[in-house]
């Protein structure tokens, strides 16, 4: 029940990020299309850009990369231990960024709520309201906390299955 609802909300902020990365490619090309053909830029796409499309497509899918395995890894150590030490040390570190996470989660909040409050704009050609974005650091570090969380008790617990080759990939489906 909670892999499930963790792999949706995963997914459900994938796909955010994805309609970011797909709305920052037509918004950006249209401005182009603009400036060269028409001599007319479309505005604000700078802070589209930077404040709108960028936070969502670099935060939001950390959750479904981090359920991908996808993320950088090294393997200095790793790949000489077996399957169980393998699991502790990665459910250590999983840890690790928990307590990272939790972090940088309640400070953001605490600055998006601020945010909120006093009701921030960008003044640039057009005022730009960009409260809204502040949020979306917290929400997808939040989410990726909740999965490391998930990911080291599950792995402590002995659920899972480690691949060969290191840890490019954990298995941890246990009701199918």
């Amino acid at each position: 029940m909670i892999e499930k609802l963790i792999r949706l909300l995963a997914r459900f902020f994938g796909l955010i990020g994805m309609v970011g990365m797909f709305a920052m490619l037509l918004h950006v090309t249209i401005d182009v299309a603009g400036k060269t053909l028409f001599d007319t830029p479309l505005p604000v796409t700078i802070e589209m850009t930077a404040h709108y499309y960028m936070v969502a497509v670099v935060f939001f899918p950390l959750a479904a990369v981090e359920l991908r395995n996808g993320h950088i890894s090294v393997e200095i150590v790793s790949q000489y231990l077996g399957d169980r030490a393998r699991r502790i040390l990665i459910a250590s570190v999983s840890l690790l960024g928990v307590v990272y996470f939790s972090i940088v989660t309640a400070r953001t909040w605490h600055d998006a709520v601020n945010k909120f409050e006093i009701g921030e704009y960008l003044y640039g050609t057009v005022p730009l309201e960009v409260w809204q974005t502040r949020f979306f650091v917290p929400l997808g570090c939040g989410l990726l906390t909740l999965v490391l969380l998930w990911k080291a008790v599950m792995l402590l617990r002995g659920v899972g299955r480690l691949a060969d080759e290191g840890n490019e990939l954990i298995e941890m489906d246990v009701a199918k």
